[in-house]
């Protein structure tokens, strides 16, 4: 009797590995997107900074004839680490011309960001552009 009703129960061999083989490429695909979005997340929050830093270098320095050479410099030494094969693209500009120190001081730095994994860049293209900008002002102070 016992035999008869084993005989007429299904078989459930291979489901996992079926229901494995159909959930694998969506976590896959998951898990790929998490880890891009974390890398350009990464990379925008290192460009932030780098572009805040060359701000605050530029307000210090700028008093004393600091060159935008010199906050290039500053900001590269900054941005090696993280952007060493991409590089960044630098640009320095003060509001007020003809004296550095009574106007502003803007900073925008510009940098190609590859993908981590292969999912993204097959939607987004291969590289994504990143941009930070700060305005600070510039203060100078007079000795009295």
């Amino acid at each position: 009797m016992k035999r008869h009703l084993k005989s007429k129960e299904k078989s459930e061999d291979g489901q996992a590995m079926v229901e494995f083989a159909l959930v694998l490429p969506v976590f896959l695909l998951i898990l790929c997107g998490i880890i891009d979005f974390g890398w350009l997340f990464y990379n925008q929050l290192s460009l932030n900074n780098a572009c805040r830093e060359g701000a605050r270098y530029a307000v210090v320095n700028t008093a004393e004839g600091g060159s935008t050479q010199a906050i290039k410099s500053h900001i590269e030494n900054l941005t090696t680490n993280v952007f060493a094969n991409d590089g960044v693209d630098i640009s320095i500009e003060y509001t007020s011309q003809g004296d550095p120190t009574a106007g502003d001081i803007k900073v925008s730095l510009e940098a190609d960001i590859s993908f981590f994994t292969p999912v993204l860049s097959s939607v987004l293209g291969k590289e994504k552009t990143i941009t930070s900008t700060v305005i600070m002002k510039v203060e100078s102070y007079t000795d009295s």
